[in-house]
């Protein structure tokens, strides 16, 4: 492609979404104001739905027997790769947005309608896909997951999406976790009159925690197991029939992840041994895998803030897990952050939620949205950068196994 058509090109996304602005911050603060949890988003899903329709997207509703999912596909002028740009936009319970989705799923919308500007003059085509329940605070979370177990990402060569931070970073290599629930069954018994009769679940419990920490100086840097006792008895005067734990399981990779999983396992076992008592273990979420930024990608997306006249951070590790993550094991794919406050915001507190609906906070937004639309233009028009980032990928795949 001539360098003067490239420039054109550029300048026509940028100009539709700094057109689309408005109409994408008042959808932002209408997600904020009517905060939904996973598996719950339906006016989320209903106005992102209708701003795609109306450019001419083709709209897929329920996608991957998932209600509040959905997907929407504008295709280029001939065959070519196919870029989903995901979005994601549940809330947290009684707090809200307090981790801006409602922020970039908007700028997820924006970055379709800026491309989609340009699609009649490249081959290609953008997919939007809207993936609920990210947040692991509801049964079966791990929207992303459970969509590629339905197939939806099979046919997709490339995938991004951004999250709101307090700084602007390009690359963050995140951890592979895990959410386990435990309960041990024992016998209830007169803690005073006949304790020699009961068996302690309590007890269980504890010894599982205790077993964990015997081994922690075992695990490899990155990996941590946080165990929490959530129910353990009722009286003092009775040895508690019932324990329930809940276990936090996070390691940098998730093959590592399940080496740990089946160590804790063992220790809830021999708890269980030591103390008589019946044990269940159960997952009421999807396995978030570690987020593998493909750096081909990454370049084209730090290439597209320069343009932009953005700061950045080129990468650093983080102990937080992402379902976006399992996407990264099946296609190239990058999951950038982007800066909509200060630089001491922690996310999911009240300061993170006030940010969201800020001004920075929408600044933020569509930087995100312009910076995806001027990589995926990168990557439809770079055959050169396609086979980079596929060979990268392949690469990372098979040694991570």
């Amino acid at each position: 492609m001539e360098l003067k058509e490239k420039e054109q090109l550029i300048k026509d996304i940028l100009n539709e979404i700094e057109d689309k602005k408005q109409e994408l911050v008042e959808t932002s603060k209408y997600i904020w104001n009517n905060p939904e949890i996973g598996y719950q988003e339906f006016k989320a899903k209903d106005i992102l739905i209708n701003v795609l329709e109306k450019e001419g997207f083709e709209i897929q509703r329920d996608i991957g027997k998932v209600a509040s999912a959905f997907s929407a596909v504008k295709n280029g002028k001939g065959k070519g790769p196919k870029v989903a740009i995901m979005s994601e936009y549940d809330a947290l319970p009684g707090i809200g947005h307090a981790c801006g989705h409602n922020l970039f799923s908007v700028a997820s919308i924006g970055a379709a309608l800026g491309i989609s500007k340009v699609l009649d003059r490249i081959d290609g085509s953008v997919v939007v896909i809207g993936t609920p329940a990210e947040e692991a605070t509801v049964p079966n979370a791990g929207g992303k997951a459970i969509l590629i177990e339905e197939g939806v990402f099979d046919n997709i060569d490339a995938a991004m999406i951004c999250h709101a931070e307090g700084r602007t970073i390009v690359e963050r290599l995140l951890v592979a976790a895990a959410s386990i629930d435990v309960v041990f069954t024992g016998k209830a018994a007169h803690a005073g009159g006949s304790p020699h009769e009961g068996i302690n679940a309590l007890t269980a419990g504890l010894l599982t925690i205790n077993n964990i920490n015997a081994i922690r100086q075992h695990f490899l840097p990155r990996v941590i197991v946080n165990p929490i006792i959530t129910e353990g008895g009722v009286t003092a005067n009775t040895i508690p029939d019932k324990c329930a734990m809940k276990l936090s399981v996070r390691a940098d990779k998730r093959n590592v992840l399940q080496y740990v999983m089946d160590k804790v396992e063992n220790c809830i076992k021999a708890a269980a041994m030591v103390t008589g008592c019946k044990y269940e273990i159960d997952m009421d979420r999807k396995i978030y895998e570690d987020l593998i930024p493909n750096h081909e990608l990454s370049l084209a997306f730090r290439d597209s803030l320069n343009i932009l006249g953005v700061d950045y951070i080129e990468s650093e590790e983080a102990n937080y897990a992402w379902d976006a993550g399992n996407v990264s094991y099946i296609c190239p794919t990058i999951a950038p952050y982007i800066k909509i406050g200060s630089e001491e915001l922690v996310g999911h507190t009240e300061d993170f939620k006030n940010a969201s609906n800020s001004e920075e906070g929408f600044a933020g937004m569509i930087i995100g949205a312009k910076a995806m639309a001027l990589t995926i233009l990168d990557y439809l028009t770079s055959p050169h950068l396609r086979d980079r980032a596929k060979e990268e990928f392949k690469r990372k795949i098979a040694s991570s196994n």
